[in-house]
């Protein structure tokens, strides 16, 4: 979890300065759920309660020792298996054996799993065939699997062992470095895997609490403007000229140059609602430990999908279910031989764009996004770059570098923020002048 584009995703905790955030837990029952459940200490607990649970079961295993050996030699085969537990281990090579069944053309069964185990160039298949077999039965599966997983992995159950030995005051010390200036949001339904992957259930992040407050904004504000609006008076206040000014603005300059004046005030409302949504997740991104949403590619997509949608209904509701599908075909004056299979090809490539232009709606959201912040990170990586550079220069060697490179640094992340904050209004437009743009092809007549 070293990776330094992680501190522009998505997250379950906001990260400030250490210095506002201190972490002085005492000892492991202190620890959030879900720090002990990436201590090796605990996976080791936990995997000997699970191996012991499928032996029981009468699941073929290798002795303790190999089991655990083979399971710690795959963890740190690639980084991203950082910390995973035994379980997902099992889960890992299961999937393999039903994907290697699969591609063989053989069915996937109990026959057909061992098959591929047998042939496959990962000698782990074969030597965990057994708990493969056992794990595609699904009444073991939903069942007895399941029941022993959440029994190994219990983790109050660890903290209530009075046989496990405590954690060592050097571990809670660096334990508790690395938790400081991470305000861990909590999770009451869902199950966290690490930081940055949820187990399971539902699992609050630190982009939905964003995009909850956006909202809740949103909705103050405009439910404050259309109180106003309703008095009839002239705007008053800064505020209400501001908003009434934004307003104004895209329903005169988007919707009714993309959708028409007879029918662009119907569509004023959601124009407004994706413009200012937008535009407020992307100012978050401004914000110093916060983060902009839409440098998510679910935020986006889950955008694109409300536009995808309000076309779909806009032109059903204008022309009916097949008239909607017949508009997107030119009207040609063919023979019916002709007309039929070029027609058809037409309307085929049409419902094709359809969906790419709302994905590449999606995508370009994000992409100017994380490009914006992408660059903000490498500017401002030079200053640490040149810093640890210094750091094995010979002491003689003059120290100018240093201060240098900070300055250039510091003067292009200003200047890159600025140009951020320009990005933050216009992506906000270009995804409400699309939307307007698709709108307006779905309801009007080709």
């Amino acid at each position: 979890m070293a990776n330094p584009v992680l501190h522009i995703k998505d997250s379950y905790y906001f990260e400030v300065p250490k210095a506002l955030w201190k972490s002085q837990r005492a000892d492991r029952h202190d620890f959030p759920e879900v720090w002990v459940s990436l201590d090796p200490a605990f996976q080791s607990w936990e995997f000997s309660r699970l191996h012991k649970g499928l032996v029981e079961a009468e699941v073929m295993l290798p002795e303790a020792s190999q089991a655990k050996e083979d399971w710690q030699h795959w963890v740190h085969a690639e980084h991203s298996r950082n910390a995973t537990p035994f379980d997902q281990f099992l889960e890992n090579l299961y999937e393999q054996a039903h994907t290697a069944a699969a591609k063989s053309n053989k069915s996937v069964d109990a026959d057909g799993l061992l098959a591929a185990a047998e042939k496959s160039s990962n000698p782990l298949l074969k030597t965990y065939s057994s708990f493969i077999v056992r794990r595609h039965e699904p009444d073991w599966a939903g069942s007895d699997w399941a029941s022993l997983r959440r029994s190994a992995g219990d983790v109050a159950a660890y903290q209530g062992d009075s046989h496990t030995a405590d954690w060592e005051a050097s571990k809670i010390e660096h334990y508790n470095e690395h938790l400081s200036g991470k305000i861990l949001i909590p999770q009451p339904f869902g199950k966290l895997r690490n930081l940055y992957e949820k187990d399971s259930g539902f699992c609050i992040s630190r982009f939905m609490l964003i995009e909850l407050i956006v909202a809740v904004i949103l909705c103050v504000l405009f439910s404050w403007l259309a109180g106003r609006l309703r008095g009839a008076g002239a705007p008053r206040g800064k505020l209400w000229n501001l908003l009434e000014t934004f307003v104004l603005f895209i329903r005169d300059q988007v919707a009714e140059p993309a959708i028409g004046h007879h029918d662009a005030h119907r569509f004023t409302p959601i124009l407004c609602t994706m413009f200012f949504f937008v535009l407020g997740c992307n100012l978050f991104g401004m914000i110093p430990w916060t983060g902009a949403p839409t440098g998510a590619f679910g935020v986006t997509f889950g955008l694109a999908l409300v536009t995808f949608a309000t076309v779909v209904v806009s032109g059903v509701r204008q022309f009916g279910v097949a008239g909607f599908f017949l508009n997107m075909v030119p009207g040609m004056d063919l023979p019916i031989y002709l007309l039929l299979p070029i027609g058809a090809g037409i309307l085929l490539i049409e419902l094709l764009g359809l969906a790419i232009k709302h994905l590449v709606l999606s995508i370009r959201l994000l992409a100017n996004m994380v490009a914006g912040h992408l660059v903000l990170l490498g500017v401002m990586g030079l200053a640490f770059g040149a810093h640890a550079a210094a750091s094995f220069t010979a002491p003689d060697v003059p120290g100018w570098q240093w201060p240098v490179t900070a300055c250039i640094a510091v003067l292009g992340s200003t200047l890159f923020s600025i140009l951020e904050l320009f990005v933050a209004f216009l992506q906000a437009y270009i995804f409400a002048f699309l939307s307007a743009l698709f709108i307006g092809a779905a309801i009007h007549h080709h």
